[in-house]
């Protein structure tokens, strides 16, 4: 027992301690941060096909709802699904369905009455689930993804680590608060700090790995012209479905698809310039009735449409029309 009393460490002068714990903590934090690098980060990036998948590319660029985006917006290009004001629903005299593939007709089949966007997009989600599954596994084999193993490794070292972190600092607190000594701001915060900030680095997970992050940036960077030939209304069907797969619905906007984008992310201009002017109004009437006898009121205020819109037009005699 007075070993753990009296010994180097629990000796030690409060400040030198704090210089020792400091180092310790930043010397566990740089070996964890090496342990969990991703094990992909240098390997060689795949080759880009001449013919990419739209489905597998939109999965790895944002999974289930990539595909149901894609597989939407595929099914309007053929005449499938049509887009009416804020819904989308079946055209009435579609093509034949037997030309479609398992994915497309599995969502054809699912938006069988009138849904808004964000309706159609869910049920579509819950259709795909079981072909993402498939392109999972492709993209796992491919090393573009992260594994659960690497997963796991993280949290190990994590847990370690903090392991490490906490068995000295609580050591100390405890030795310190036996010795009568209540001056450990220091010691908790920094032993708390660098525990969240080390539980904070292991348990940051993403879907894509280092590779499949690099890889899904070099296919942007290699179609990035679908974005000037959709604009410029000389893209092909195919390419307007690649275009979505890479980039999203929102490389539709200024194109002849501009309605699917719309759907959306409807337009906020409009919306905006109301609720400026509304404020606009009220701000102005506002300080007209605060004005009390109507001396202090400028001419400029009250011949404002928009004071006397709200005023009921008894600006013009001064403020007290604004205040009854």
């Amino acid at each position: 027992m007075d070993s753990l009393l009296h010994n180097p460490i629990a000796d030690m002068y409060g400040p030198d301690f704090l210089v020792l714990y400091g180092s310790v903590i930043a010397i566990t934090l740089v070996v964890c941060w090496r342990l969990v690098q991703d094990p992909s980060k240098n390997q060689p990036l795949p080759l880009i096909p001449a013919n990419p998948d739209p489905y597998k590319i939109a999965y790895l660029r944002s999974q289930n709802a990539g595909i149901a985006h894609t597989a939407l917006f595929n099914l309007i290009l053929q005449g499938y699904l049509q887009v009416s004001e804020q819904s989308i629903s079946q055209t009435p005299d579609h093509p034949d369905v037997a030309k479609l593939q398992p994915i497309e007709n599995a969502v054809f089949q699912k938006i069988s009455i009138p849904s808004t966007a964000t309706a159609s997009l869910w049920l579509a989600s819950q259709v795909v689930q079981p072909y993402s599954h498939d392109y999972e596994e492709q993209l796992h084999s491919e090393q573009l993804l992260t594994t659960t193993n690497h997963h796991q490794w993280r949290i190990q070292v994590g847990l370690i680590g903090a392991m490490i972190i906490f068995s000295l600092g609580g050591y100390k607190l405890l030795i310190a608060l036996a010795k009568g000594r209540y001056n450990v701001a220091f010691l908790i915060i920094m032993g708390v700090a660098s525990i969240i900030w080390l539980m904070w680095l292991v348990s940051k997970r993403s879907l894509l790995n280092d590779r499949g992050k690099k890889y899904l940036q070099q296919l942007q960077e290699t179609f990035s012209q679908l974005k000037s030939k959709a604009k410029s209304k000389t893209a092909s069907l195919s390419e307007y479905n690649l275009l979505v797969a890479l980039f999203g619905v929102e490389a539709l906007a200024g194109t002849v698809y501009n309605p699917y984008h719309e759907i959306f992310f409807p337009p906020q201009f409009a919306r905006t310039s109301r609720y400026s002017s509304s404020s606009s109004s009220s701000s102005s009437c506002s300080s007209a009735s605060g004005c009390g006898g109507g001396s202090s009121c400028s001419s400029s205020s009250c011949s404002s449409s928009s004071c006397g819109s709200s005023c009921g037009g008894g600006c013009g005699g001064g403020c007290g029309g604004c205040g009854g």
